[in-house]
């Protein structure tokens, strides 16, 4: 199955390459009319039927993932808020001290002051709440296995897989069959183009992948949702919070699915399956609930602006003795993604690259970027306020002294439970008079200009950390290698491969041997061929045949493996034992077998 960018552009090439095939029969050419009109009144509908999948996914979860992807964009939203606010912090601070005389210089100040330290204990905050979510997506759990890739009878498979491995074409026909208005024909006209996204889209993410999604289920799902990415850049796809939004029906605060499209569908599936010998039909409403979500919440991963550089005088005092460097509060052992001394290594990603090295995916997540930057916050913030203290005591400021940086790594780190003490900051427009000049001060603002340029750096490997486990799109980060290797097809070589042992920790890297016996074709995609080069085979060799003859009443297609399985244009099929055999005893099912 592909990703909602695929399904949502795979609509739209499906209605061109309606809207331009040359049929010179009579029916199709009325038939065409007619659902163009549909289209035209009832678009949202057709945009429903492409993610038919995506909802009964979502309605047959047990609901973990999209629990984690809220626990994520909780944690993203406490981050950009931190992010935001210390850039107050830093605006009102700079303002104040480089220029005391200012008669609103000490309000600037004195609230700069209190604020940075309630915004320290929310950084202080955030801490057990991100390892938790760390320790929490590494394992993958959510990812499910394929039950046929666990040898378990179609009849026990959850209807997820049920569709995209059992009578798929019939599915399709039967939703045609029981639509009887204009919404419901546009919706199972969305469900023909999801049909053939999926059969050509899985052929495509086979070969970037190395096997198909039963095998290779981690590997297939960073792949999917870097082809997404690379679609919405490439044609500037809606976004999903926008995909969303056209699907949205029912009460603004309660959404619920049509009834009409509840009974097409359940119409479909008895018409469809012995529903006797599956399992229980899902809850619709619980996975379109789930599914808007879902969308909505993969839409609130955008990075801040860059931290702008200190303003004023500043930069002169920062920067202008090149044999006086500012100090950097940015602990030297850290790799990438934030842990000591690594970070993720992507290795060789071609087919039959080497073992990949130390810097694997149990490594990328040690420890992420961001806790090392909510212990520094902490740091710094305690050592500024004993600095105010000390200035408005007529003291020295032992800045340097405060700051246990060059510990960090040594002390335990501070507990969210425990309370942090507060201090009343009340400076005068004497006392910054006093202070500004000091060089603790031109420290002190290099150093907040360099903790939120490590803010801004740890949402940047937040995302990437949540890209490369699969919750999130990679978004910007898709030229990334980890990303990038699944926008170009590989050169053509033997297909499948097994399962590896280790999966957690290998799915950044293509698979090495074994193959699955016996062999095949994944694809028919030229060495270097894009994420777009699906897609015509999805409307013109996939959909629209089918369509002709659901408007002619024939009867002459096959029940494609949506999963592209054992290749491109492959049937459903059984294994005639177990997955694990070698060879595999692949039997391609009569069109009627569920």
């Amino acid at each position: 199955m592909v990703d909602y960018y695929a399904h949502s552009f795979a609509l739209v090439e499906t209605v061109g390459a309606l809207a331009t095939a040359p049929f010179a029969d009579a029916t199709l050419t009325a038939a065409r009319s007619a659902i163009q009109t549909d289209l035209a009144s009832a678009g949202d509908y057709a945009e429903l039927g492409v993610l038919v999948e995506h909802l009964f996914a979502h309605a047959t979860s047990d609901g973990r993932e999209l629990s984690l992807l809220r626990q994520a964009a909780d944690l993203w939203d406490r981050g950009l808020a931190l992010y935001s606010d210390l850039g107050s912090v830093r605006d009102r601070l700079e303002s104040a001290l480089g220029n005391p005389a200012d008669p609103n210089a000490a309000a600037l100040f004195n609230s700069a002051a209190n604020d940075v330290q309630l915004f320290s204990q929310r950084a202080n905050a955030m801490l057990s709440d991100v390892v938790t979510l760390r320790d929490s997506v590494i394992p993958l759990t959510y990812v499910k296995a394929h039950p046929r890739q666990l040898d378990q009878p179609a009849g026990s498979w959850d209807w997820s897989n049920l569709l995209l491995g059992r009578r798929t074409d019939a599915f399709v026909r039967s939703l045609h069959a029981a639509a009887h208005s204009s919404a419901s024909r546009a919706f199972a006209f969305g469900s023909l183009a999801a049909y053939g996204a999926n059969a050509a889209g899985s052929a495509y993410i086979g070969q970037v992948v190395g096997g198909p999604r039963r095998a290779h289920r981690f590997r297939d799902r960073v792949a999917r949702n870097s082809v997404g990415s690379w679609l919405a850049r490439r044609f500037s796809l809606p976004t999903p919070g926008i995909m969303a939004a056209r699907v949205r029906f029912g009460n603004k605060l309660h959404p619920r699915l049509p009834g009409d499209v509840v009974k097409q569908i359940h119409d479909a599936l008895d018409a469809t399956f012995d529903l006797t010998r599956t399992q229980p039909v899902p809850d619709l409403q619980l996975g379109y609930r789930r599914m808007l979500e879902h969308l909505r919440l993969l839409d609130g991963f955008g990075l801040p602006p860059i931290p702008n550089p200190p303003q004023g005088g500043w930069p002169a005092r920062l920067y202008g003795d090149p044999s006086n460097p500012p100090p950097s509060l940015r602990p030297q052992d850290l790799g990438p993604t934030g842990d000591p001394g690594g970070g993720v290594s992507f290795g060789n990603n071609t087919p039959g690259g080497p073992q990949p090295g130390q810097g694997d995916n149990s490594q990328s997540g040690t420890i992420c970027g961001i806790i090392a930057v909510i212990l520094i916050i902490v740091d710094l913030i305690q050592a500024f306020v004993q600095c105010c203290v000390q200035w408005a005591k007529k003291q020295k400021c032992t800045f340097w002294d405060n700051m246990l940086l060059k510990k960090l790594w040594e002390k335990d780190p501070p507990d969210p439970r425990d309370p942090q003490p507060t201090t009343d900051v009340t400076a005068s427009s004497s006392d910054l008079t006093a202070m500004a000049p000091a060089d603790e001060v031109t420290q002190l603002i290099g150093c907040l200009f360099d903790i939120h340029t490590q803010i801004w750096e740890a949402l940047d490997r937040a995302s990437h950390f949540l890209a490369l486990h699969g919750l999130i799109y990679p978004g910007s980060l898709i030229d990334e290698p980890a990303y990038k290797q699944f926008t170009l097809a590989p050169a053509p070589v033997q297909w499948p491969r097994r399962p590896v042992n280790d999966p957690v920790n290998w799915f950044h890297l293509y698979p090495p041997p074994p193959l699955e016996q016996p062999v095949t074709q994944a694809a028919p995609f030229a060495t270097g061929a894009t994420p777009d080069s699906f897609l015509p085979l999805a409307a013109m060799r996939i959909a629209l045949p089918l369509w002709e003859q659901m408007v002619r009443g024939e009867s002459d297609s096959t029940n494609l493996d949506l999963d592209a399985d054992r290749g491109f244009l492959h049937p459903c099929w059984a294994t005639g034992g177990s997955i694990n055999d070698d060879p595999v005893n692949v039997q391609a099912l009569a069109y009627t077998a569920q």
